[in-house]
């Protein structure tokens, strides 16, 4: 087998607007830690190539997808399913493309030109880095994402956006090690991990979290080792706050649990053998939930009338962005262009034998995560959300009666017009099962 690689600083210029957080009506005032674009480029022994594109940003826009998707099969010959490009969802990074519901952000187009260049030559770049290797896998667990999804008796139990200790997360953290073919010092880490990107709520650019364990992970590997962190399941869980964890200390910590576990006995040998596929499928919106015509008007309304009646938790700050959200909805009902569906995106990648990747568009929750993994009891499963593109929350059909933001509020942010049909867990098991590498 073979592996290359590819890092590129990304860090935009202080005064970028920052997405993630709606408060924000200001550009970025510092820089807390850069941002980093990274690249691995994988070659099996029959010559099948897998390039996984990661960066520290918030969403990837679906039109730069197929771009460059495009660009790297005309040009490299590299298949389109064969590319997966995945962020860690970092809250303190800028914004990629114009957001309905957020007016207030104005977009640097010219770092997002140069951005796509940047991923044009990072997947250029690490397959032209590409050298003999051999590489071990392993699956480490922790604990500091946490479900945030609480429920509150005062909206009569329905979820609300808070820290559930009793709530499902996903406690694997699967590592990738690369290792030059007759060495011993890793060349890279890859580790990935379901947990939201919030850490840091400020004004200043930071990679967030996963910036803080690859730069523990290099301080316990080395500064020549690349560390690459990709997003799983992330929808629905949260840093943990308690005494424990959530501080620079705990991420330290973690950095040192993963570098403990990639260089033990529990990783082993992984013999590369590529197979991709990937297929857009859609989700349809629950018809039954459309507002009516005098409905969006009424949350339409310059004046801040009050929504909570229909909606059962949106906080007062967020009022601005509803009333956005039923003008954009009014209007494709009154031309007729009311979307029924919501498009995903699919990959399946066979890594080796008894080891896979499957990889989905959208903000997943962990309950989706784990529902696709527990398809295949036979093998391990390596599940990425936040791949492709990133405009809309998956829930899991639970969740559709329980609410939340994940399930109801959120259409609000990401401009849907209604939430998810509850065959949406069916749906997608079937698409995942269907799809053949």
């Amino acid at each position: 087998m073979k592996a290359g690689f590819f890092e590129k600083d990304v860090t935009p210029p202080v005064g970028t607007y920052l997405a993630g957080y709606p408060s924000r009506k200001s550009g970025s005032e510092g820089v807390d830690d850069p941002l980093f674009l990274r690249v691995v480029a994988m070659e099996d022994d029959a010559g099948e190539r897998l390039v996984l594109v990661t960066a520290d940003l918030l969403k990837f826009p679906k039109p730069m997808t197929w771009r460059l998707k495009a660009w790297a099969q005309r040009t490299l010959g590299l298949p389109s399913a064969s590319l997966i490009i995945n962020l860690s969802h970092s809250h303190s990074s800028p914004g990629l493309f114009y957001q309905e519901c957020y007016p207030q952000w104005p977009l640097d187009i010219d770092y997002i030109c140069r951005f796509e260049q940047s991923i044009r030559e990072g997947i250029a770049g690490a397959l032209d880095d590409l050298r003999p290797a051999r590489a071990t896998f392993g699956i480490h667990q922790e604990h500091f994402g946490v479900s945030r999804r609480l429920p509150d008796p005062a909206i009569g139990g329905k979820t609300r956006l808070g820290q559930n200790p009793e709530g499902y997360y996903d406690p694997d953290l699967p590592i990738l090690a690369f290792y030059p073919k007759d060495g011993e010092q890793p060349r890279a880490i890859l580790y990935s991990y379901a947990c939201h990107a919030t850490w840091k709520s400020g004004q200043n650019i930071s990679a967030d979290w996963p910036g803080e364990v690859s730069r523990g992970l290099k301080r316990e590997l080395g500064d020549d080792v690349m560390t690459l962190f990709v997003q799983g399941a992330a929808g629905s869980v949260a840093t943990r706050r308690d005494d424990r964890y959530g501080t620079p200390e705990a991420f330290s910590r973690v950095a040192s649990g993963i570098a403990d576990f990639a260089r033990s006995a529990a990783m082993r040998p992984l013999e590369l053998k590529l197979a991709a596929a990937e297929t857009e499928f859609g989700i349809p919106y629950d018809q039954t939930k459309l507002l009516t015509a005098d409905e969006l008007l009424e949350f339409a309304d310059p004046a801040d009338t009050d929504i909570s009646p229909i909606i059962p938790y949106i906080r007062p700050a967020n009022r601005s962005i509803v009333r956005l959200w039923a003008q954009h909805i009014y209007e494709w009902m009154r031309t007729d262009r009311l979307p029924t569906e919501f498009g995903m995106h699919l990959t399946r990648v066979r890594l080796a034998d008894g080891v896979h990747i499957v990889a989905l568009s959208g903000e997943v929750t962990a309950q989706v995560g784990r529902m696709v993994k527990a398809l295949f009891p036979d093998r391990d499963t390596l599940f990425f959300g936040y791949c492709s593109y990133t405009d809309a929350y998956i829930p899991a059909a639970s969740m559709l009666e329980e609410h939340g933001h994940e399930a109801l509020q959120s259409i609000y942010f990401h401009v849907r017009p209604a939430p998810f049909v509850p065959e949406i867990d069916d749906i997608i098991t079937r698409e995942v099962l269907a799809l053949s590498p």
